[in-house]
């Protein structure tokens, strides 16, 4: 697959002062588009590597526009190695994780998609949950080409 069909998606956060501290590089269909949620966001810790500053210890709130659909995207990340057994095998960044589907809300049930891995490089467990009318399990074809570090 080449990178013509598919898109790149830098969920990062920054200031000119501080800088950049990035969450994931997530790859995903060619027609989603990421809407940035300004102010939706937690960092407590990061590590660099390779002259990047990747978040070790935070939390993220996003909107995707898929086509006609809109999704939530939450990303949360944990030091040390968090990922749960449940779910089926998924590739993420180079990493083996799992991924399942749950329903959500308590008055407007939605599914919500649950990708999990644990990169050993910057030893950090990321959660990616994305949720909608439905769980858009076309983005697992993608996600291996994703960046965790």
């Amino acid at each position: 697959m080449s990178t013509e069909e598919y898109s790149w998606h830098t969920i990062a956060v920054g200031n000119s002062i501080l800088g950049v501290y990035n969450f994931i590089v997530l790859a995903a269909p060619p027609d989603w588009k990421l809407i940035i949620m300004p102010m939706a966001s937690d960092i407590f810790s990061y590590v660099s590597k390779d002259g990047a500053k990747w978040v070790r210890d935070g939390e993220v709130k996003h909107f995707i526009k898929g086509g006609r659909e809109f999704f939530e995207l939450e990303i949360k990340v944990k030091p040390g190695n968090k990922a749960r057994a449940a779910g089926s095998a998924v590739e993420f960044g180079g990493h083996s994780g799992v991924y399942s589907v749950a329903e959500e809300g308590l008055i407007k049930r939605k599914k919500a998609l649950i990708i999990e891995a644990y990169c050993p490089e910057t030893d950090r467990t990321i959660t990616i949950k994305i949720k909608g009318e439905r769980a858009p399990l076309e983005v697992l074809k993608y996600v291996k080409f994703s960046r965790c570090h």
